[in-house]
């Protein structure tokens, strides 16, 4: 299902973006982080590792983020790109690790009320 999901998502992402045309980062971007968060909020429900989510994600959501990475090279010059595409790659991981935090505090304080 969750695969499913994320090729349907680049597809859409693909539609929009003409073949010949670089997408935009910004767009790209969004549906990257859209495509991380909907593996965090379902894969939380379940009896997964934060470890496994986070690998699960990654590998799901792999196709945008390459999309990304590119669209970054077209659009910034190389050491720009570079720099930024190498911080977006050492943060992603405590990002997506404070995030899975977050979603389980709120399910708790939810089911707590």
């Amino acid at each position: 299902m969750m695969l499913v999901f994320g090729a349907l998502l680049l597809a859409g992402i693909q539609a929009v973006t003409p073949s010949n045309e670089v997408a935009d980062p910004q767009i790209v971007a969004q549906a990257l982080d859209r495509c991380m968060t909907t593996y965090a909020v379902r894969l939380t429900k379940t009896e997964a590792t934060d470890e496994a989510i986070f690998a699960d994600a990654t590998r799901a959501c792999s196709a945008l983020d390459e999309q990304l990475k590119g669209a970054l090279k077209e659009k910034l010059p190389p050491a720009q790109a570079s720099d930024l595409i190498a911080q977006m790659d050492a943060s992603s991981k405590p990002n997506f690790m404070a995030l899975i935090a977050k979603i389980r505090r709120d399910r708790a304080a939810r089911s707590a009320n």
